[in-house]
């Protein structure tokens, strides 16, 4: 086991599972932003390179959400249509096998649910992609992440119940 990939990924679950806590969308996509680049470091030295480079590309996209998100400036859907393509580019271009196809997928959606305005969409597309990683990091040796996932599910659930009440 990769011990140095585990840190990495105790940091990345740690920065996501706050994310998720949080009201404002540019919180959310900052703290993610932290998270993508400890999850790409992770899984570089698990070589792991198209969970890496999703990842990476995730983390580009949160900051650049984030700074929009920040100044409430509307995201336009070419920036959304330019990180799809980039999304699809680069899972072709790491292409491995079919686990290779989660990280793609999965990015994907969370690029839409980062785009949209909507909160919840995105604590919804945690959960499901949390289940999803599980799976995931098993297979890869990402067992650290494992149990983040597990804490990705409750937070999210959490965030959920927490802010459906508040409306």
């Amino acid at each position: 086991m990769n011990v140095v990939a585990q840190f990495f990924g105790i940091a990345a679950i740690m920065f996501w599972a706050y994310s998720i806590q949080k009201k404002e969308q540019y919180k959310i996509l900052f703290l993610q932003a932290l998270a993508n680049i400890a999850y790409t470091i992770q899984y570089v030295l698990l070589g792991v390179y198209s969970a890496a480079s999703m990842n990476f590309m995730s983390f580009i996209r949160s900051g650049l959400f984030c700074i929009k998100r920040k100044k409430n400036k509307e995201i336009s859907k070419v920036w959304l249509i330019f990180f799809c393509i980039l999304v699809i580019i680069f899972g072709v271009l790491t292409y491995e096998n079919y686990l290779s196809l989660i990280p793609l997928v999965i990015t994907l959606f969370y690029t839409i649910s980062s785009w949209m305005e909507n909160s919840n969409w995105l604590r919804i597309v945690f959960l499901i992609a949390a289940f999803v990683w599980v799976y995931y990091n098993y297979t890869v040796g990402a067992y650290v992440c494992i149990l983040g996932n597990v804490i990705e599910i409750i937070s999210a659930i959490t965030s959920l119940i927490r802010f459906s009440k508040s409306k």
